[in-house]
């Protein structure tokens, strides 16, 4: 390695490359199958699976997403009608975010392709460390935004 390359020795810069690397991979294996959307529409699309009408505002949290880089993935998600936006009836200056058939059948297609680069990406990792990495990942994602796991904890209590 070269002295630039320094940064990434220590555990910090490892996970920001092992990050970006999958990410880009997730983007290869989609374009493989569909090349008009990219990574962080299908994740638009797989928050509206798992709870539809949400308003951007949640949406952008939950996807650790900027409100502008939100408007930006709807309006683009819209204009190829992977989703719909309405007006939220309790308030007039809200919008809601819903899934559309369309999107639906998209989601459905492209999920699968996660799991299985996820999956092979961690397929080097023992299973009796997966805990480990679980932990670790998880301790990252309490530190800068605990709100995600009382979200999830919401989300169990309710099912």
């Amino acid at each position: 390695m070269s002295a630039s390359s320094n940064a990434y020795r220590d555990t910090a810069g490892i996970t920001w490359i092992a990050m970006r690397l999958l990410h880009n991979n997730l983007q290869l294996e989609i374009n493989k199958v569909n090349d008009t959307i990219n990574v962080e529409q299908l994740f638009l699309l797989m928050e509206l699976d798992s709870e539809d009408g949400l308003r951007p505002s949640v949406l952008a949290k939950r996807m650790v997403r900027s409100k502008g880089t939100l408007s930006s993935l709807i309006r683009h998600a819209k204009r190829n009608e992977y989703i719909a936006v309405t007006d939220d009836p309790k308030n007039k200056n809200a919008k809601r975010v819903f899934l559309t058939i369309y999107g639906k059948k998209i989601h459905d297609q492209l999920k699968p392709i996660i799991a299985d680069t996820v999956a092979n990406a961690m397929s080097h990792v023992a299973p009796e460390n997966l805990t480990i990495v679980d932990q670790a990942m998880s301790g990252i994602i309490k530190t800068f935004s605990p709100e995600l796991f009382d979200l999830e904890v919401k989300e169990k209590k309710q099912a």
